[in-house]
Formats: C-alpha cells, structure tokens, sequence
C-alpha cells in the first residue's frame, strides 16, 4: 500500500514537471535583405497584439549538422514590431528560424521559418 501511494506521488510530480507545450506563433516575419544573404541582417517579427508578447527570441540553425546556432534577443520598437539587429547569417546554406514569444503569463508561441542563402 506504501508503495502504490508513493509511487502516484512519483506520477503527479513527474507530470507537474512536464514543460508547457507552445503553441503557433501567427507572426509576419521579414528578413532584411531579401533575398538573404551571408551578413548581418535584420530579424523583424509582427506579433498580433491580442497575445501581449513582453518578449521575443530568434534562433538560427543550418540543416546540417556541426552549425553553431546564432541567437538574438528582439527589442520592441515604438511601431510593435519586434526587431533584432546584425543577426549574424555567417554561411551559405539552408537555415530555419526559430521564433519563440512569450506572453505576460508565460506562454510560449513558436514559428519556424525556412529559407537558403545562395
């Protein structure tokens, strides 16, 4: 008997554990320049206003494997559009942004977007 209570004690704590899952992030996001090219760049990121977004990170990864990732935190301009500056797209290839807000309440939203540098 012990043993069956600690064991769904165990259960409720690993489940209480578990992260949140994040849902789609319905974002217009640019890259400047177009087509992009091997610089830095600008990442911005239109977040609708209804999910109240207080922050946003951008993360670049190649398809293939030994990449670095390249990371930026966004500022918000006075427009509300989310912007990171000199995000740093240093090789040729096919990359995928990650895109990940977070709403006052913590939620996470995410968008990938994919696109080849030539």
């Amino acid at each position: 008997m012990r043993s069956a209570a600690l064991f769904v004690m165990l259960v409720l704590l690993l489940a209480a554990c578990k992260p949140t899952k994040a849902e789609p992030l319905d974002a217009d996001v640019s890259i400047t320049p177009w087509p992009p090219q091997v610089r830095p760049s600008l990442i911005a990121v239109r977040v609708p206003p209804s999910l109240d977004v207080v922050s946003v990170k951008v993360v670049g990864d190649m398809t293939h494997a030994g990449m670095i990732p390249v990371e930026g935190e966004a500022s918000r301009d006075e427009d509300g559009v989310w912007r990171v500056r000199d995000f740093d797209l240093n090789m040729r290839g096919d990359w995928i942004l990650t895109i990940t807000a977070k709403d006052r309440q913590g939620k996470k939203y995410v968008k990938e977007v994919r696109f080849t540098i030539r």
